[in-house]
């Protein structure tokens, strides 16, 4: 069943005021301290234009808004607030507290522990973790089964041309990144090993948490935007201790103007079209096909 939203409670509208001020003002102070490029990750020596982080989602965007003009809202119907709200918080703790912990470890010297259990811990903190936490009710309106195989042919169709354009403009375009070289991944099997790994760790399973599960249901209490700005934000503060700028408030500022405004556009692609392969698509855009063109 869809599940109309309705009108928006007070902690929906202070959610959609609040991220919008927070996604807006990050890159407007970024840009005023003369900050307009950013590193992708903390260990890269290559660096990327704000411009180059900003306009590839901002395009993605406009064509998810443009295809389909009219799209119905595919989201299950909660049956029990309570128990969606629980659902809810649960996942938005684990989403909050296990960055700030790695945070904190990295801080007082042991990054390269971090580094080391960053890919490897994700499968039990976003999979086994949450659902264990989640077995309760059954049935959960908000499974993640039919979400693999949408039923409709226009869902299939109409990510297209976002993920499309995203990807050239990310990999390919004139404000993107240089690809890598051989130089860079001097050994084949550290590189397959590495892609292979981020491939299933990032480019799936923070599809699957961050959107499938989180946001899902941050839609189904606030509504569409509300929940894709919580979730996004949720999502860049994944990146905290891993994508060190120097200062705090410059590593802030760049994870919400990179992964932050990739999460709004992926979060968009989750919510128009209920499609999770699409979100997944543009995920590996951004992390594999740079490698596979190298």
């Amino acid at each position: 069943m869809m599940e109309k939203t309705g009108t928006r409670t007070g902690a929906a509208w202070g959610i959609l005021f609040g991220g919008l001020a927070v996604f807006v003002a990050a890159p407007a102070l970024l840009l005023a301290t003369g900050h307009d490029t950013i590193k992708p990750s903390a260990d890269s020596a290559k660096e990327l234009s704000l411009a180059g982080a900003l306009i590839p989602a901002l395009a993605g965007i406009l064509l998810i808004h443009g295809i389909p003009l009219h799209a119905p809202r595919l989201l299950p119907e909660a049956t029990d607030r309570r128990i969606l709200l629980r659902q809810a918080t649960t996942l938005a703790l684990i989403a909050f507290l296990w960055p700030l912990a790695l945070f904190v470890v990295s801080e007082v010297g042991y990054s390269a522990l971090v580094r080391d259990i960053w890919a490897l811990a994700k499968p039990l903190v976003f999979l086994v973790l949450p659902l264990v936490l989640l077995r309760t009710p059954r049935p959960d309106p908000f499974l993640l089964r039919h979400m693999w195989r949408p039923r409709q042919t226009w869902q299939w169709l109409a990510p297209i041309p976002a993920v499309a354009v995203f990807g050239w403009l990310s990999v390919l375009g004139p404000l993107a990144p240089p690809l890598p070289s051989a130089e860079d991944y001097p050994d084949p099997v550290y590189l397959a090993v590495g892609a292979t790994l981020t491939f299933f760790t990032a480019n799936v399973l923070e599809e699957v948490f961050f959107r499938g599960m989180l946001q899902t249901r941050l839609e189904a209490l606030f509504g569409r935007w509300p929940g894709i700005l919580l979730a996004s934000l949720l999502f860049a503060w994944l990146h905290l201790p891993t994508h060190g700028q120097g200062s705090l408030p410059l590593t802030l500022g760049a994870i919400v103007a990179f992964q932050g405004f990739f999460g709004l556009f992926t979060g968009y692609l989750w919510s128009r079209y209920r499609n999770l392969w699409a979100p997944i698509a543009a995920h590996t855009a951004m992390n594999t096909l740079p490698l596979l063109l190298m």
